[in-house]
């Protein structure tokens, strides 16, 4: 969190409403954005630049395993 932001409440993780992991809303209509993004992600993790950013900022697996 930044040093000008503050939670207002509780982090809320219930699985029925956000699912399992970390999610990124987008409105229902934007396809265009869904799948450019999409891409994106998946040009990151095998071109190695997810694991780059991945050690440098956590010191753990955010996919698991």
């Amino acid at each position: 969190m930044g040093k000008d932001y503050k939670f207002g409440g509780p982090s809320i993780k219930d699985v029925k409403l956000f699912g399992v992991g970390t999610g990124m809303g987008l409105r229902k209509e934007d396809n265009e954005l869904r799948e450019a993004l999409n891409k994106a992600f998946a040009e990151m993790r095998a071109d190695g630049t997810y694991d780059k950013l991945a050690k440098k900022y956590f010191d753990f697996n955010v996919y698991g395993g």
